[in-house]
């Protein structure tokens, strides 16, 4: 099965199968790694909301002194590792007459079958601890499931590669039999790439260390860590204030001084704060380097295939037609240095969570400029410009609902109380955030717009940096206007167009331009003889 080919065999005339028969396989024994990695992550995810309020009550209750701590957290080790080997121990896997079968579990068991038609996603990963070795884990996934449909977790990596090659071109086969028993042949649609004469892979992007380092900073996460790190932070303080008395530095009597003058209490605190910006960027940067490092995103036929990580090497493919839809996101500290993230989404099936950054239904090409995200977009959805386009805005009845309606009362409700109460610094409080909530609310409404072209609707929204979501007309499934009894008094309305990969609203519309975009949409989808995959 994992026979290597020979040096100077070409694999364009050479076909090696990948089928294993009918006895069934086990894994590499550096599979019980995964296992075990795989259980410690899974226990951590789960633990991860309960994490403080276990700190606080270890920290209350003076757990991590007791003489049961380290017995405790030995067995949770040997249950881990336990768990890992009976995970290998049971896990057999084969390849035959184009399917994919998995058995596995102990008390639970398993039998996946998955033909080579059905698969969508092929990702080829090798963690950490694969690196010094042959091996990768190869996920295969589908568009029926919210997970991963099926792992493999150690096989080489010329067979992983010899596997995903198959799989792929059984599928172009299947999809070129539908196309050719379902609809008659048409000059305007083209043929998947795949069947092109050009099979060599053409490099798209690649992200220097010095955009993931951008990338890192504007997209700063470490917050998320910050938070968990609650229950420490009168540990960290006492820590840092005892440091600081070993240098001769007494907080103290510093405070108690009368010759510390107001600016230079300013000036420690404006540094201190600094050091902790500067090392949560560091922090971010780290991540981002961790994960994108040498980053390349290629096309070979109709797949783009995106392989990154400095530990952990990722290799993530995804088809031209299940692209659903193109997103260009800026934060604000992206549109201050012309930066912008690009994501590629597909099908969204289940209840699929995770940060959006990671999210498995999309392809994150980060941190580009806006020549490369417009390079971009167009190399994905053909003629499609979304920074060139005069976007129709929404109506000013946005304003009126979002100030009107839902600021203002609970701005006088609170003022009356206040007021009663004699809080007049509480009150030019509320004031100041009312001002400031509605200052953002106008920011919102001055981005929110839409256009359209003969192929793609743009949407843009966002608030002080720019949101932009081009969707492909013939993509979209279901369109939903709703209208409140305010809003069709006035005759207005939102709609919100239903694509495989998520919901696109536009708020607030006169009754002309939701009759516009739901007959152009809807006409599209029934004129059109393209699938939506």
């Amino acid at each position: 099965m994992d026979k290597i080919e020979q040096p100077g065999s070409s694999s364009a005339t050479t076909r090696i199968s990948v089928a294993t028969g009918n006895r069934w396989r086990r894994l590499a024994p550096i599979a019980v790694l995964y296992f075990i990695a795989s259980n410690i992550k899974s226990m951590v995810q789960n633990a991860l909301y309960i994490i403080p309020a276990l700190a606080i009550s270890a920290q209350s209750t003076g757990i991590l002194q007791t003489r049961w701590f380290f017995p405790v957290l030995a067995a949770l080790l040997v249950l881990m590792i336990g768990s890992g080997l009976i995970s290998y121990l049971f896990y057999q896997f084969r390849v035959r007459n184009g399917h994919v079968e998995i058995r596995m579990g102990l008390l639970r068991r398993r039998h996946i079958n998955l033909p080579f038609w059905r698969i969508q996603n092929i990702k080829v990963e090798r963690p950490f601890y694969y690196r010094l070795t042959q091996f990768a884990v190869v996920i295969l996934d589908t568009a029926g499931s919210a997970k991963e449909e099926a792992k493999i977790v150690a096989v080489t990596r010329q067979y992983a590669a010899r596997l995903r090659a198959e799989i792929l071109s059984e599928r172009n086969e299947f999809l070129q039999t539908s196309d050719n028993s379902q609809t008659a042949p048409d000059a305007s649609v083209s043929k998947p790439a795949d069947q092109s004469s050009d099979k060599e892979d053409r490099v798209i992007n690649r992200r220097s260390v010095k955009d993931l380092v951008i990338h890192g900073i504007t997209n700063n996460r470490v917050w998320i860590v910050l938070g968990a790190m609650a229950p420490f932070y009168d540990d960290l303080a006492r820590l840092v204030g005892e440091w600081l008395e070993q240098q001769g530095l007494q907080l103290e009597q510093l405070a108690g001084s009368a010759s510390v003058a107001w600016w230079q209490w300013g000036l420690y605190a404006f540094t201190i704060i600094m050091i902790i910006m500067a090392a949560m960027a560091l922090f971010s940067v780290g991540g981002s380097l961790l994960t994108y490092y040498g980053y390349t995103l290629t096309r070979s036929g109709d797949r783009y295939i995106r392989k990154s990580g400095l530990l952990s090497q990722q290799e993530v493919s995804m088809r031209q037609s299940r692209v659903q839809m193109v997103a260009v996101k800026q934060d604000w500290l992206d549109r201050i240095l012309r930066r912008a993230n690009i994501f590629f989404e597909q099908n969204k099936t289940g209840n699929q969570q995770g940060q959006e950054l990671m999210a498995p239904n999309k392809l994150l090409v980060p941190s580009v400029t806006l020549s490369q995200a417009s390079a971009l977009c167009e190399e994905v959805l053909p003629s499609s410009q979304p920074f060139s386009r005069d976007f129709s805005p929404i109506t000013g009845f946005y304003l009126v609902h979002m100030i009107g309606v839902r600021v203002l009362p609970i701005l006088c409700f609170l003022l009356v109380v206040l007021g009663w109460q004699g809080q007049w610094q509480a009150m030019a409080v509320a004031l100041g955030a009312a001002t400031v909530l509605s200052g953002v609310i106008w920011l919102r409404f001055r981005c929110w717009g839409f256009a359209r072209d003969k192929n793609y609707l743009y949407v843009r929204s966002g608030i002080v940096g720019k949101d932009y979501q081009i969707l492909p007309l013939y993509k979209i499934q279901q369109v939903v206007i709703q209208q409140s009894i305010m809003m069709r008094r006035r005759k207005l309305a939102t709609i919100r167009l239903i694509l495989a990969s998520g919901t696109v609203s536009i708020p607030f519309l006169t009754q002309k331009q939701i009759s516009y975009l739901s007959r152009v949409a809807l006409a599209e989808v029934e004129v059109s003889a393209k699938s939506w995959m």
